[in-house]
């Protein structure tokens, strides 16, 4: 039998608070908060509550207005239970979140973990509905030290274990996408038409991710000059296969299957296929909060151009390597993510790239928040330029690639915030 845990509410309090709502946990759990007598007492309502602070950048409203049991503050410095949530996408299969509680001040160290799965099917206010359940269900072992406890009451059903029923699944873990769209947009002096269809076949489970996924996009601008009209049309079509097999909790590997054609790289078409293994420092159980992983890539490919390139070939062989190391951290304290990568191909060492990524957003002090990003690209691998200059038409309206030896971006930004810790009310009004 299926472990069952209640909350109820009186109707009187229903009637009083319409918003709020019976929390049902569907797999095996079943929570509502409960308050007694005729009203809310006042030290429910009190600055005695449950604080807590909410660490993700989707459904926060939705939350604040179901979930009406704790109060909510604007910086983690402030709060009792600090909520972190990931979200990890599975292809069209499905989003699977990881919700992290971490306990603060009387409750430091007092930190669980609770895993979501929303399919690809559900609905966003599906999905929204499993997550606040959850935060929810999260939520009771903190509600257990405060005056609130004389308030829940919880019954369980059933035996200590439960049996787990093997799933019969005529489709092996595979789902599949057929997807297809278009855009315009008309002025008196130029158009823009932009569309893009495909198909992708996904397939997750423990020991194997594979992807199977041919695409195609066609686009086509308008301008009306005093001369006429100039025409731009590109297109952008391939196809991308990934077959990652899990070794351990430390290895991986994978076969990668790729092929383009594209006007603005000048490929008429190419086919690559490469080989990699992945090492992760920590346990992939982990790779949620914290992972480093280092990739090795190897492959090579056949390529035909629509023009002769800067180095006068039509069509070429090319093998090629990489090593990529990357890190990322989603902390208490905030988050950083890095990757370094360099590559080459091996009928030429000097043909190289080197790419390096950072960003990071930190929580410096109690309402003060800093992010910094960059990236830099010493590029070094242009084989399939064409040869010749590119018209300003060309240039203007991008239609090719432009020879560069590097690319730099970046950004930063400081935020401080002060003022009410609370940020319980919602107001959605305009």
């Amino acid at each position: 039998m299926p472990i069952i845990k209640k909350f109820k509410f009186p109707v009187t309090f229903l009637r009083i608070f319409p918003i709020t709502a019976v929390i049902a946990l569907s797999l095996s759990c079943f929570i509502s908060a409960s308050y007694g007598g005729e009203r809310v007492p006042a030290r429910l309502r009190s600055n005695d509550l449950l604080t807590v602070f909410l660490d993700f950048p989707f459904h926060q409203q939705y939350v604040r207005e179901t979930i009406t049991f704790v109060n909510y503050v604007r910086d983690r410095e402030l709060s009792q239970v600090h909520i972190m949530m990931t979200r990890h996408g599975s292809g069209s299969a499905g989003e699977n979140y990881v919700i992290s509680f971490i306990g603060r001040g009387r409750y430091e160290g007092m930190n669980n973990v609770i895993t979501y799965w929303a399919p690809g099917n559900n609905t966003a206010d599906e999905t929204r509905r499993g997550l606040v359940e959850m935060i929810s269900m999260g939520l009771v072992p903190y509600l257990a030290g405060t005056d609130m406890v004389n308030n829940v009451s919880i019954s369980i059903s059933g035996g200590r274990e439960t049996e787990r029923i093997p799933v019969e699944d005529p489709w092996r873990n595979w789902v599949f996408e057929i997807y297809g769209g278009a855009n315009f947009s008309q002025e008196t002096r130029q158009s823009r038409f932009d569309s893009r269809w495909g198909f992708s076949a996904d397939k997750v489970s423990e020991d194997w991710k594979i992807r199977v996924r041919p695409y195609f996009n066609l686009n086509e601008r308008k301008f009306k000059t005093d001369d006429g009209v100039i025409t731009s049309r590109s297109r952008r079509h391939g196809f991308q296969g990934n077959l990652i097999r899990s070794i351990d909790q430390h290895w991986s590997a994978g076969l990668f299957m790729r092929m383009l054609s594209s006007t603005f790289h000048n490929i008429q078409f190419n086919t690559e296929l490469t080989t990699g293994i992945e090492y992760s420092f920590y346990p992939y159980s982990e790779a949620t909060r914290k992972a480093v992983t280092m990739v090795y890539r190897i492959g090579a490919g056949r390529h035909y151009y629509m023009e002769e390139t800067i180095f006068l070939k039509e069509e070429e062989f090319l093998a090629h390597q990489s090593l990529n190391l990357s890190a990322r951290f989603q902390q208490p304290w905030g988050s950083f993510r890095a990757s370094l990568t360099g590559s080459h191909y091996f009928h030429d060492f000097t043909s190289n790239r080197a790419t390096l990524f950072a960003r990071l957003d930190l929580r410096v002090i109690r309402g003060l928040s800093l992010n910094v990003s960059g990236n830099f690209d010493y590029i070094n691998d242009l084989v399939a330029l064409p040869a010749g200059d590119l018209s300003l038409e060309e240039i203007l309206l991008q239609q090719r690639r432009q020879a560069t030896n590097y690319q730099v971006s970046g950004s930063i930004g400081l935020a401080y915030s002060f003022g009410s810790r609370f940020t319980n009310v919602v107001n959605t009004r305009f």
